[in-house]
């Protein structure tokens, strides 16, 4: 049987610096590599057989595993904050940090991090693109109205962007700066609203061809836009054995600290995926509103507890309800969830 060559990747933007060692943890090879792909498969392709390469996380391993897939016999991509043996490292360089993860892999002592497969990849890229035009388009009108504020004039709407607010807007003595301003950010307003209606059509066609989804959306508070958030963030629910298991990788948890046979339970962690964790409780706020259950369940909680904290503890209860939806292949059963 073949011994594994196990190689160690720093992966940079523009390049990345590989350090390759034997069964023995001698180093076999170790250079700087521009990130093309053909450079970094002939530079593969002069290490012995099988090799095993390690990369950390980032936003550009899928195309670093795209362009080193037909040389790498296997590839582990690594959780960067749990790699203690380079972040606490006094020394620490591209040929250090891809020495060290070669010799981890070398021990069989790499913290693995899931890869998500090109379905979740291609989800994540039309979900947060959705989330990011949300965004800029909530700073297009808080620029708008911060020039508002500055020409002194005070909204008598709650919405300047509907056609009432519009309407008030058109006739404003406003400086001719301001007036200018106003019109851009109109304009740029109009674009992303124009985009995310775009988005959130393509999100709604997605839905109809996942059955998962169309579980989700029997949740108090899910529809299709969030359904799909979920999904892209979640990925195969099969990686996650138990609810709590789910529940910490949505940073839902709270901290536990113990020591001398003294347990301290903290805020939760703000760890994993910080996404999931918003869509969450964006969906917890309106169960709220439309879910007898929910409602229920939050108002109890909240007579003892702070309301922000009740409404973490609502989104957590919910994502566990997910779980066992997505796990079982089941509906949401309201009557269940009130239990």
């Amino acid at each position: 049987m073949k011994t594994v060559t196990h190689v160690g990747v720093d992966l940079h933007q523009r390049f990345c610096y590989l350090t390759a060692v034997d069964a023995s943890g001698k180093t076999v090879k170790q250079s700087q590599v521009i990130n093309d792909g053909a450079a970094l498969r002939a530079w593969l392709r002069q290490v012995p057989s099988p090799r095993q390469v390690v990369v950390e996380a980032s936003g550009f391993w899928p195309a670093f595993a795209r362009a080193v897939q037909p040389e790498a016999q296997l590839l582990v991509m690594v959780h960067p904050q749990r790699m203690k043996a380079i972040a606490s490292a006094r020394l620490k360089n591209d040929k250090v940090d891809s020495e060290t993860l070669a010799q981890l892999s070398r021990a069989d002592l790499l913290p693995e991090a899931w890869m998500a497969n090109e379905r979740t990849q291609q989800a994540r890229l039309l979900t947060r693109l959705r989330i990011t035009l949300g965004q800029q388009r909530a700073k297009a009108k808080n620029r708008l109205q911060a020039v508002l504020h500055q020409e002194g004039f005070l909204k008598p709407v709650a919405d300047v962007f509907g056609k009432t607010g519009r309407v008030w807007l058109a006739g404003l003595a406003l400086s001719p700066a301001g007036r200018m301003v106003v019109e851009v950010w109109l304009k740029i307003v109009d674009q992303m609203t124009e985009a995310i209606a775009a988005q959130e059509k393509a999100l709604k066609e997605m839905t109809k061809l996942d059955p998962r989804a169309r579980w989700l959306e029997t949740v108090p508070g899910i529809g299709s836009y969030s359904a799909m958030v979920i999904l892209a963030e979640v990925g195969e629910i099969e990686r996650f054995a138990s609810k709590r298991a789910l529940a910490s990788y949505a940073g839902l948890t709270p901290t536990v600290r113990e020591s001398a046979g003294k347990k301290k339970r903290g805020s939760i962690g703000h760890h994993g995926s910080g996404t999931l964790r918003w869509i969450l409780l964006q969906v917890a706020q309106v169960a709220v509103r439309h879910s007898p259950a929910a409602r229920a369940w939050y108002l109890r909680l909240k007579k003892r507890k702070p309301a922000q904290v009740a409404l973490i503890a609502l989104a957590r209860k919910l994502l566990t309800a997910i779980w066992a939806l997505l796990r079982h292949g089941v509906c949401f059963d309201e009557t269940a969830f009130a239990r």
